[in-house]
């Protein structure tokens, strides 16, 4: 979708320039998907909680736009899609515009343009049964990443799709981010299916996909066991080159305040930890992913050699039929 406007309605002069101001400097680490405007013309609108009420009394509130209220305390007006707590913050800022980007793009949702249509792969693909590996998640994810030519389809042991992954096209999952991320963690058991050529070039026509950047990010975060990535050392400083992209990859509220500290400054891992007050292996998993999508800077590159994204423990059957 075209990029989204946000505006400020009714605060102060002083405190309305100080967070524009603040959306400006966010503008780069929310994917430059954002932009600044008026309230008439803008998809959320950031206001106090008697501004909203007001509009809604005059009737002049706008249905379609997201009102996001500015509050202490206390549960959300009536009609307010969020609240940020106040003092603002980047943090929260990030986290609610990010939060207003998933709403705002699930109204664009129609049948058979970002899912699977009905009837088109929920049935086996022929031959499948014969054709299917069990192995674990991680195991089909992180072979078919580091492959790079590998085309797959993954169902649960339900037979439910979970993902299939078209190599220099992307990934498509007809569920969230987290549910994913959430398979990934708990490394789960699936039916994994090597597609064909027919069969990758219908569904590429067929289907919505995210970047495989993404994946590899969801992959890292979720799938790293608390470990530092083969390669790396836990007592090396790193520093980010550039901020995530976060309009576009999933995170949560520990991976901004950590990307703003490796930003600023070289740290280990520990520190990173201690710095940001999350686990170590959280830090563990962000420095990984960061690190598999070219993030962190030439002093961490030149310090290590960076692997290939080989996850231990492929089952023998797995790993045949993925070499095929």
């Amino acid at each position: 979708m075209d990029a989204m406007i946000v505006s400020f309605y009714g605060l102060p002069a002083g405190a309305e320039a100080a967070a524009r101001s603040m959306v400006r400097l966010l503008l780069p680490m929310l994917g430059n998907r954002w932009q600044l405007g008026a309230p008439h013309e803008s998809d959320v609108v950031i206001l106090e909680a008697e501004a909203l009420a007001a509009l809604r009394n005059a009737g002049t509130a706008n249905e379609s736009t997201l009102y996001v209220v500015l509050a202490r305390d206390g549960e959300p007006p009536g009609g307010a899609f969020a609240t940020i707590q106040r003092p603002l913050n980047s943090g929260r800022l990030v986290e609610v515009l990010n939060a207003a980007q998933d709403a705002l793009e699930e109204r664009m949702v129609r049948p058979g343009n970002t899912l699977f249509a009905e009837g088109d792969i929920d049935p086996p693909l022929e031959g499948e049964a014969a054709r299917s590996v069990r192995t674990s998640i991680r195991a089909a994810i992180g072979r078919a990443l580091e492959n790079g030519s590998l085309a797959i389809h993954v169902r649960d042991l339900q037979g439910e799709r979970i993902l299939t992954l078209l190599p220099e096209v992307g990934y498509a999952a007809p569920m969230r981010s987290n549910a994913l991320a959430d398979l990934i963690r708990m490394n789960a058991e699936v039916d994994v299916v090597g597609l064909n050529g027919t069969e990758a070039a219908a569904l590429a026509r067929r289907l919505k996909f995210a970047s495989l950047q993404k994946l590899e990010w969801i992959y890292w975060l979720a799938g790293s066991d608390g470990k530092i990535r083969p390669g790396l050392t836990v007592s090396h400083r790193y520093q980010l080159r550039k901020y995530p992209d976060f309009a576009a990859l999933p995170h949560y509220r520990g991976d901004v305040r950590m990307a703003s500290l490796l930003k600023a400054q070289g740290m280990t891992v520990g520190e990173l930890a201690l710095r940001a007050g999350v686990r170590l292996e959280t830090a563990c998993h962000f420095v990984n992913a960061c690190w598999s999508l070219g993030y962190l800077g030439d002093p961490a590159r030149t310090a290590v050699a960076r692997p290939a994204a080989r996850p231990a423990g492929i089952p023998e059957a797995a790993e045949a039929m993925l070499a095929a």
